[in-house]
């Protein structure tokens, strides 16, 4: 009797899925591959703002460094990035461009939130989406979160 198992790991920029391929009842080959967001291009929020909901750190009050929080990025060597963000009162927006990524496939990463502020100030992530530009020859120019070749 064969009993295969297989797991993946998921959060964040790591995660990762596997690929498993049978070829006799005594050979498994495992490919991992890192996607560093969901293919669907929307980012889940309600680990993260129960997480910040359960601290009182300095970050929860500044847009830049929640979103920075939030993505927990590690740094790209040779990328620029750029943030800007707009508050009215109790709501807000912010848009992290992340270019010259050292990747053969994706140039360049965006990623979008909304946020609502809490009555104590700080502020909660409402939605997230992340985005890809591909390098020329390499797939699509728009953002998207398509996969690049």
């Amino acid at each position: 009797m064969l009993l295969l198992l297989a797991s993946a790991c998921a959060g964040g920029d790591g995660e990762a899925t596997q690929t498993v391929t049978v070829t006799r009842p005594t050979t498994v080959t495992v490919t991992k591959t890192t996607t560093g967001a969901p293919p669907s291009g929307v980012l889940p929020v309600d680990a993260f703002n129960a997480r910040a909901e359960s601290v009182d750190e300095p970050w929860e009050r500044d847009l830049a460094k929640v979103t920075e929080e939030f993505l927990a990025l590690e740094p790209q060597e040779n990328s620029s990035r750029s943030f800007q963000s707009t508050s009215n009162g109790g709501s807000a927006s912010a848009t992290l461009m992340i270019d010259g990524l050292g990747d053969d496939s994706v140039r360049a990463r965006r990623y979008e939130l909304t946020f609502t502020r809490r009555d104590d100030g700080t502020w909660k992530v409402e939605s997230a989406q992340w985005a890809q530009r591909c390098h020329e020859g390499r797939g699509h120019q728009d953002f998207s979160p398509e996969p690049c070749v």
